[in-house]
């Protein structure tokens, strides 16, 4: 099996086959990060898939380490950028028909929750505790795709883990 490294080095020579190889073996990582720090599934997939376009621009830059590293930084980057161009326009509509809410599923229920816990914590928080706990990059690396010190994104991290532990509680445990 091929290194990343390896199969980096291939794409930056314009070997499409090993850079979908690189896609295939990151991109569920990169949604769910995505996917968390929007809070949607569409809005995090259209990040993911700018992401993987714009490692495919700039794949020779990758200078070694954890490719799952250099790919989140850019996920990052991405987010940010749409973040700063968009602007929350709430509109009232009073001709809106009003649909009546149905419950979902016990499954679905937990990812309420857990949606409804990360929006609760800190924007910081939500990404450290996303990037490290939910994408798998270790605190030094999360640290360096952010730009944050390595000292704020641990204890965003602790913050977060024992707020989303708090909040997940079920009230019947305790």
């Amino acid at each position: 099996m091929r290194t990343d490294p390896d199969l980096a080095a291939d794409a930056a020579r314009g070997n499409e086959a090993a850079f979908a190889e690189l896609v295939r073996r990151h991109q569920a990582r990169v949604r769910g990060m995505a996917r968390r720090l929007t809070g949607s599934a569409s809005a995090g997939d259209d990040i993911a898939q700018a992401t993987f376009l714009t490692a495919w621009q700039k794949i020779a830059t990758y200078a070694g380490g954890t490719f799952s590293a250099w790919i989140c930084a850019i996920c990052w980057r991405e987010f940010l950028q749409v973040r700063r161009k968009t602007r929350p326009e709430i509109e009232f509509d009073e001709t809106a028909e009003i649909i009546p809410f149905q419950r979902p599923s016990d499954q679905q229920d937990d990812r309420m929750d857990l949606s409804r816990a990360l929006e609760k914590l800190t924007e910081a928080q939500r990404v450290c505790v996303v990037m490290c706990v939910a994408a798998g990059l270790s605190h030094r690396e999360a640290a360096e795709a952010t730009g944050w010190p390595l000292g704020t994104v641990k204890s965003h991290v602790t913050r977060g883990v024992e707020a989303l532990r708090k909040h997940l509680a079920k009230p019947e445990v305790a």
